[in-house]
Order: C-alpha cells, then structure tokens, then sequence
C-alpha cells in the first residue's frame, strides 16, 4: 500500500518543526512580557535610558522571534501540504477508494479564499475516517471530531487575530501605543500555541493512522 516510513519521517520532521515553532513563541511572549513591564508606569522614554535600551531590545527580539516564526511556519506548512498530498494519493488505493478529493486538490483548497474556511478541515476529517475504514478490526485510527473541530476553530481563530494586528494601526512612537502592541501581541502568541499544540494532537494521530495503513 505505500512506504510508511516517508510517512513517519515527515511527521517527525513536523513534530521537530512544530517544537521549534513554539519555542519562538515563546520566546515573543516572554519578551512582550518584559517590554511591558518596563514601561509599566512611564509616560516616556528617555533616551539613552536603560529603560530605552531594554525596550529597544525587547522589540528587537519579538521582531527576531516573528521574523524565525515566519520561516518556520512556511517551511512546516510545505512539509505538511506535501504529507497531505501523499497521504490522499495512497488513500486513492484503498477499499473503496477515498473519493472527497484528489491529491491536489487536497493541497489547492488551502489556497483558495473562502472555501479554504472549511474544505482543508473536511479534507483531514475525511481522509481519517478512510483510513479507519481501510484499517478494519477494533483499533480504529481517529482523532476525534472534538479534537479536529477545537484544532480547525483555533486555527482560524488565531490566524484571524494576527491579521488584524498586522493591519492595526497602533501608535508606536508612544509608550502607550508600543505597551498596546506587546499585549495584542501576546494574546496572538497564545492563540497560536494553543491551536500549534492541538494541531501537533492532530498530526500525531494522522501520521499514525496513515502509516498504518501503509503498512496493511
């Protein structure tokens, strides 16, 4: 039916990607945090103040930390439009053939506004229960619709509040209006982690189901 060792190598490399991802995450939390901690309490920076120079560093590393988000981000969304492709192309042989959509199709409804809303989500919902179907027996492979639904909900979720803080118009020459930015900021970063992590459930479980039936 397929090599499930590509299958499992992919999603490893997902998993290691998604580690690093969060780590960076991370790292613009904590260094929002500290930004707005040191301006907690002053109307303005002097400058050449030590306070100056911590903030100036703080926004260095959201900026450094986004700039790496961003390139992990891509490289993970190729690694794992690429396992979706292969994953629906093997799917094609089971009994009966997994029929939703093609492989790439699979791949081209993420890039399709408005359908890309909830076609991607029927298409891992989909291709997990082709592969239950096709493994048989009692142990079943599923993620659950509750897990797949929290993932998908998130995902919108946070990328839908990251647009909205890179279109915002946030004064950033004010203590008022950088203060403003870290806290919009963190409260995307945490929005991201959680649906990351939701999204590292779901994939654990899909690497797992399509793997096994690869090697069926």
């Amino acid at each position: 039916m397929g090599d499930a060792s590509r299958f499992e190598k992919l999603g490893r490399w997902l998993h290691r990607l998604l580690a690093v991802y969060g780590v960076l995450l991370g790292l613009e939390v904590l260094a929002g945090a500290a930004l707005i901690g040191v301006l907690a309490g002053v109307e303005a920076l002097e400058p050449g103040s030590g306070r100056a120079q911590a903030a100036a560093l703080s926004l260095f590393v959201m900026a450094g930390a986004g700039f790496l988000e961003l390139a992990a981000y891509i490289v993970i969304a190729v690694l794992f439009l690429r396992f979706l492709y292969k994953a629906v192309q093997q799917a094609k042989g089971f009994t009966p053939p997994y029929s939703y959509v093609s492989p790439g199709w699979a791949v081209g409804y993420w890039f399709i506004p408005f359908i890309n809303l909830y076609r991607p989500y029927e298409t891992v919902k989909t291709l997990f229960k082709a592969c239950a179907a096709q493994a048989g027996g009692e142990a079943k492979p599923a993620a659950g619709d509750q897990l797949l639904g929290a993932w998908w909900a998130m995902f919108l979720v946070a990328n839908v509040a990251g647009w909205i803080l890179a279109r915002s118009d946030i004064d950033m020459s004010t203590t008022a209006g950088i203060t403003a930015y870290a806290e919009y900021s963190i409260g995307c970063d945490v929005l991201l982690l959680i649906a990351m992590l939701l999204f590292w459930l779901v994939l654990k479980r899909l690497v797992a189901a399509v793997s096994g039936t690869a090697k069926a």
